[in-house]
């Protein structure tokens, strides 16, 4: 998806406190292999509920932008894990504490990928709006933590972190262009975390999500497929990204920075990223090996930190990358077209 005339106004981002992973391998709470292999160093981490870390974010990035609240035409709240309650709509309570008004707005369930699904679906909405001052907020908010997650265990490959993000999108020219934005997915694959039977009910969190055990037993009844169902799975966030850099007419080696999910060393995209001739120095690894895998919000927290610490040029291009259980990929092309007010400089 080409897109002309949509930009970023503005970021937000509110994330928990760090903690030293060293010290959580050193209480038994992590890994000590998985530590060293993954190569992440800390995590973030909350007591705040994940629409309230939501809410803090798109205030900031309100704060920051030019767009105001009753320009907003559309709220997007991207998630990947419980919000807090059960039935319930968490995008209307972040919308009754942010912008108001009578602008719809709608949760977004695409696991780690929901930032990149959100913004997708943001630009759409956005292009068909004929104000010049219109404007749509993506936010997401995650908090993992016990009894129902372990962040430490439930998954492999990395340590789910707590924070909130906002991505403020208008018609108006602002600091960074959207160029392409590129959804994929692969639904042949979505029953490697589904498990062998649906619930009646969610489950009791009487034991933390065992999200390991569902992939091993769907990778244990196809071991013909392993070879092919790993090529896919890695694959696709890289395929996902080509097409997106096609459509933006824009060469791997043309761009400054990578915003890849804050996901270890284990996972294969840094493989691949480097047969791209892409090294760690162009990617964001070495922030977000610090603050581990916020959900659906890594992509917005990355750009934020390029912006905050002043590594981002006019005229440079970004790639954000998202890849989310479904399995789902999302990827987009931004071109920074001026120093935000509120970055270093």
């Amino acid at each position: 998806m080409l897109i002309t005339d949509i930009y970023i106004d503005s970021v937000g981002v509110r994330l928990g406190e760090p903690v030293d992973l060293a010290d959580v391998v050193a209480d038994g709470r992590y890994a000590a292999t998985e530590y060293t292999a993954n190569g992440l160093t800390g995590a973030v981490v909350s007591d705040e509920f994940p629409p309230d870390l939501a809410i803090a974010a798109a205030r900031q990035a309100l704060d920051r932008g030019a767009t105001s609240p009753s320009d907003v035409r559309l709220l997007l709240h991207a998630t990947a894990y419980y919000q807090g309650q059960d039935m319930w709509t968490p995008s209307a309570y972040i919308q009754q504490h942010t912008i108001g008004g009578r602008a719809p707005s709608m949760e977004v369930d695409q696991k780690s990928n929901g930032g990149m699904a959100a913004l997708a679906l943001a630009v759409t909405y956005l292009s068909a709006c004929d104000g010049d001052d219109d404007g749509v907020m993506v936010t997401t908010g995650e908090r993992f933590c016990l009894p129902g997650w372990d962040r430490f265990k439930s998954e492999g490959g990395t340590v789910m972190a707590d924070g909130g993000t906002a991505i403020l999108l208008t018609r108006r020219p602002s600091f960074a262009r959207i160029v392409s934005v590129v959804l994929t997915s692969d639904s042949t694959l979505e029953g490697m975390y589904r498990g062998r039977t649906l619930r009646d009910a969610p489950a009791s969190s009487e034991k933390p999500l065992n999200m390991r055990s569902r992939k091993t037993d769907f990778m244990r009844r196809r071991m013909n497929d392993l070879d092919d169902i790993s090529r896919r799975v890695a694959g696709g966030v890289g395929e996902c990204m080509r097409e997106a850099l096609a459509e933006a007419k824009t060469e791997a080696s043309d761009v400054r920075r990578f915003v890849m999910p804050n996901i270890g060393q284990t996972v294969y995209w840094w493989t691949l990223l480097k047969e791209m001739g892409v090294g760690l120095d162009r990617t964001t690894w070495e922030y977000g090996r610090t603050i581990s895998h916020l959900g659906a919000g890594d992509q917005a927290a990355g750009l934020d930190h390029l912006l905050l610490h002043d590594e981002l040029e006019p005229g440079d291009r970004v790639v954000l990358a998202g890849a989310g259980y479904g399995f789902n990929w999302g990827c987009a092309v931004l071109e920074i077209i001026a120093k935000p007010g509120w970055s270093a400089s």
